[in-house]
């Protein structure tokens, strides 16, 4: 169900419902990009049915599903046809395109090409946890996940607002202590170290070390944290159950479910079943694992309070942490 997780904390007036959720979500749906469109985005449903819920609650967890669909048009074709229309002015005027007619040339040689061009798709699920007000967005990168709150905030309505989990210590100062301890029983209860990690230095040109199928309870990964690398990445185990990748940034990647934990689903009868029966698994372990998680870490505090990070938790982003919505949009 998740291979990778952002997560974030909710305002507490939001949502109230599943039902107001989907409501919300109804006023962004899905449509593909039309001839000459270069992006679409929207709301699916994440059965994938036509006309389906685009909110599916599933043993008190909320699920929904954003589509991103791009028509690329390689950089390469659009440049050829503007040399050509270039050549062509230079041949019938003998003058040469100014710099507001070459930008003019380049938007009629990309609106002409985007009817040749082939859509791409990608979908990033969305799962609420409405008792603890966690949203988590299985996203593998941050645009993708600005593009799934700038959604949700135009839809939302007033009162709306989201913020980054925060911990009292960085991933990368928790990540540094268990690489450094010479013993597993320094490890956070429930997790533990796997065998593949990223270190990095410091300075205009740091030092990378990666670690890949390597035991890392080691005097050489010590040696290289004493020297001042500091983990960016760190793969972990979860109860014997889920293995993830922690980043600096507290984002989960690389989620796998280990051998035997769907096994104790009863086989489903269908693909309405089989849905329903892997999104109360994969919730519930994934909620298990936040938990030890975020304890491991500190605890959570609230947004804008002093904490243990060195350095912001993700880049810079006009939306992801806080966002906020006018009080003269439309109730949620």
């Amino acid at each position: 169900m998740f291979k990778n997780l952002m997560l974030y904390r909710l305002g507490p007036g939001w949502p109230a419902s599943a039902a107001q959720l989907e409501k919300a979500l109804a006023r962004e749906p899905f449509a593909e990009c039309g001839a000459t469109q270069q992006k679409s985005t929207g709301w699916v449903a994440p059965r994938g049915e036509q006309h389906g819920a685009l909110v599916e609650a599933v043993d008190g967890q909320w699920i929904a599903r954003f589509a991103i669909e791009t028509k690329p048009v390689p950089g390469d074709a659009v440049r050829r046809k503007v040399q050509q229309a270039v050549a062509e002015i230079e041949k019938t005027s003998g003058r040469k395109p100014g710099k507001k007619e070459l930008r003019d040339l380049r938007d009629d040689a990309l609106l002409a090409l985007l009817p040749q061009a082939f859509a791409r798709r990608s979908q990033v699920t969305l799962w609420l946890n409405p008792q603890q007000r966690w949203l988590a967005l299985d996203a593998g990168s941050q645009g993708k996940a600005d593009e799934v709150i700038a959604s949700l905030v135009r839809v939302a309505g007033q009162g709306f607002a989201i913020h980054l989990l925060q911990t009292a210590h960085s991933p990368q100062a928790a990540m540094t202590g268990w690489l450094a301890a010479t013993s597993a029983d320094d490890w956070p209860e429930g997790l533990h170290v796997e065998r593949e990690c990223e270190l990095k230095g410091s300075g205009d040109e740091p030092a990378v070390v990666k670690f890949t199928r390597h035991e890392l309870a080691t005097d050489e990964v010590r040696q290289h944290i004493a020297e001042g690398k500091l983990p960016t990445r760190l793969a972990l185990g979860w109860q014997g159950r889920v293995g993830f990748v922690l980043t600096q940034a507290l984002q989960l990647k690389k989620i796998g479910f280990l051998d035997g934990v769907f096994d104790e689903r009863p086989a489903p009868a269908s693909a309405d079943e089989r849905f329903d029966a892997d999104v109360a698994l994969a919730t519930g372990e994934l909620r298990g694992l936040i938990t030890d998680l975020i304890a491991a870490l500190g605890g959570e505090i609230e947004p804008g309070t002093p904490s243990g990070f060195t350095e912001a938790p993700t880049p810079a982003s006009t939306v992801t942490e806080e966002a906020t919505v006018a009080a003269d949009d439309p109730p949620f």
